[in-house]
């Protein structure tokens, strides 16, 4: 017996050992995957599997990429042109999947296979895949033209499809590009069906990236081994500069926030207290993945609209792409405030920060040095500046770019402020995945601007601490530190994921409770896989609880299934 098996026949017998507490239905739909993967373990040869010892089940987001109409290409041009054409695309695509930190695994003539999450699991391997899609999709355009000006045909196109599920990874022959699971056949089937330069997500896809992207919703699909039509999208881009809260949560059910009363009662003072006592405060929300940042903030920000008075509202967000990029989260503030689009070309952005900034100094500053505190903050973010006579003689000297353009972001803050004396409030999330430079500059910020009516509100994981111990640096600044729900609150949490069941059964609460160890996000997830292996059968207004079909549905799914990280 493999070690695999071991397990399995290990785990079996600790649920079957559960049924008085758990109940039947629940114990069933639990155990049909797990008997489904041993029977096919035990039908298969004696032989071991190669390579077993290196096989990996993961959760990742797999991307299909292939070129439209190729035999056309092939029957106009020599077989070392479309060599060539081709090579040199793949290179591309290659290294734009890479950029978004994502793996190439196969190459199969004019087609790629790429997956996010093989190697490394990042928190938005869906994100960034979709991300990856409309990157290559734009370099599809590029080089079109490129054939269409080289060689004289014109029609180059591709289409991409994605799909996030469970996958084997490694063993056997190729075991360093082996990749095995019903998730492959959907992102193929996704991509088959993508019109020529779209790119069509599954909705598992799409319920990690939804309020992310703008989506056309697509008519359901049938895809081969699936007995439901599938749901898919095309994306159309990513959205504008946003605040973009994770929209995570149970599809058709609305749930209030609990067990954080507390903790938006220290928020909602700090805020108030920006209007009696007029001075800059930061507090800092940590909390591990899961456990309730982004709602917190999402019913804070709720709770301003309909009871704040006015204030200026500035908000960034960081993630792993970025961390790498200079200032990336400082341009991400800029980027929000003064909406320049990831799609905007040089010339617009820098069209923006000059419109943006330069009326803030003008009374006191005077038109040239406005323009040269524009030219410089747009210089230090990333923005090419170099032809202005305000960067010219400096340009070589980062640290005086640095500093100057440090001082006329503090100055932005304090500019907006006392325009109309109203407190400013700057949201930032995801803080432990923010760049250097970004937080040396909130160092700053911090210091200078202590005098100015300004709260700053940052999300972040311990994590940050490593880089950071003594964030923020201010002797009265406040950190909130969000642990997992207690007992109580996971309950009050279960009613509310399952609000629309008539009644809810003592095993399933403890099933859900107890698995997810007071996590929200878990919680959450374990409903969606009762929900995807039939053992709650959703309803507009009413769910119900079906044991016959979930026993069945478990024992169809595919034998990897289980609950996922956080996204």
């Amino acid at each position: 017996m493999s070690i695999e098996q071991q397990q399995l026949a290990t785990a079996i017998q600790a649920l079957e050992g559960q049924r008085a507490a758990l109940g039947n239905a629940v114990v069933d739909a639990a155990l049909g995957p797990l008997r489904a993967r041993l029977a096919a373990l035990d039908a298969a040869p004696d032989a071991s599997p190669p390579s077993a010892a290196n096989q990996a089940l993961k959760q990742v987001t797999v991307l299909f990429l292939d070129v439209v109409n190729s035999t056309t290409l092939s029957q106009h041009l020599d077989p070392e042109e479309v060599h060539a054409v081709m090579n040199g695309a793949l290179a591309r695509w290659t290294a734009i999947v890479e950029a978004h930190r994502g793996k190439v695994l196969n190459y199969a003539g004019d087609s790629l296979l790429a997956v996010f999450g093989a190697d490394e699991v990042h928190e938005d391997d869906p994100e960034r895949a979709v991300m990856a899609g409309l990157a290559l999709l734009e370099e599809g355009k590029r080089q079109a033209e490129l054939v269409r000006q080289g060689y004289g045909q014109a029609g180059f196109n591709i289409r991409i499809g994605l799909h996030t599920g469970a996958v084997l990874l490694g063993g056997g022959m190729d075991a360093e590009t082996s990749i095995r699971g019903f998730t492959v056949n959907v992102a193929a089937r996704m991509e088959q069906t993508a019109p020529a330069g779209t790119l069509r997500i599954s909705h598992d896809t799409y319920r990690h990236v939804r309020g992310v992207f703008d989506l056309l919703a697509q008519p359901p699909m049938a895809v081969k081994g699936v007995d439901a039509p599938m749901l898919s999208y095309l994306v159309q881009r990513r959205q504008p500069r946003a605040f973009r809260v994770s929209t995570r949560g149970v599809e058709g059910v609305e749930t209030r926030m609990v067990g954080r009363d507390a903790e938006m009662q220290q928020l909602q003072g700090a805020f108030k207290q920006l209007y009696s006592r007029g001075k800059l405060a930061v507090v800092t929300v940590v909390a591990d993945a899961g456990v309730g940042k982004s709602r917190l903030l999402y019913e804070f920000r709720n709770r301003l609209q309909t009871q704040a008075p006015t204030y200026h509202l500035f908000q960034g967000r960081a993630d792993p792409l970025t961390q790498t990029q200079p200032y990336g989260l400082l341009r991400d503030i800029l980027a929000w405030h003064l909406q320049i689009a990831d799609s905007d070309s040089l010339e617009l952005a820098k069209q923006k920060i000059e419109l943006g900034l330069v009326p803030l100094f003008l009374a006191d500053d005077g038109e040239d040095m406005a323009q040269a505190q524009a030219h410089l903050l747009g210089h230090l973010i990333g923005l090419d500046f170099s032809a202005s006579k305000h960067i010219k003689g400096i340009q070589d000297d980062a640290r005086q770019i640095r500093h100057r353009g440090f001082h006329a972001a503090a100055q932005m803050f304090r500019r907006v402020a006392l325009r109309d004396r109203t407190p400013v409030l700057l949201l930032l999330d995801d803080l432990n995945w923010a760049d250097d430079g970004s937080l040396d500059f909130l160092d700053y910020l911090v210091q200078v601007n202590r005098d100015l009516p300004m709260l700053l509100l940052t999300l972040t994981r311990p994590t940050l601490f490593e880089r950071r111990v003594d964030w923020p640096g201010l002797p009265d600044s406040r950190r909130i530190v969000l642990h997992p729900l207690d007992p109580n609150a996971s309950h009050q949490l279960v009613n509310e994921l399952l609000q629309k069941l008539p009644e809810i059964p003592a095993p399933l609460r403890q099933l859900i409770t107890d698995g997810a160890a007071g996590n929200p996000f878990y919680m959450e997830e374990l409903v969606k896989m009762l929900v995807d292996e039939g053992a709650l059968v959703t309803g507009d207004q009413h769910w119900r609880i079906n044991p016959r079909e979930a026993a069945r549905h478990a024992r169809a799914a595919n034998p990897h299934r289980r609950v996922a990280g956080p996204p």
